[in-house]
């Protein structure tokens, strides 16, 4: 497995763990459930194991988004 590239702003495990805690903040505040199967996913990232994009990408796999019914 490649080596994930990070930009300057999520460089360090501590700026990364720093984006994390903003974003389930913010989503809490608009009333999501941060579950323990997401927070693990989002831990690789913080860990530098994965970059944001494919973490996103395997919490939204185990969490998707409902189909759209036609109107």
């Amino acid at each position: 497995m490649n080596n994930p590239f990070f930009l300057p702003q999520e460089a360090t495990e501590v700026q990364r763990r720093d984006i994390m805690q903003r974003s389930y903040a913010a989503s809490q505040a608009q009333g999501a459930i941060v579950t323990p199967e997401t927070r693990a996913v989002y831990d690789r990232y913080v860990r530098g194991e994965c970059t944001l994009q494919q973490a996103i990408d395997k919490a939204m796999s185990i969490y998707p988004l409902p189909e759209k019914r036609p109107q």
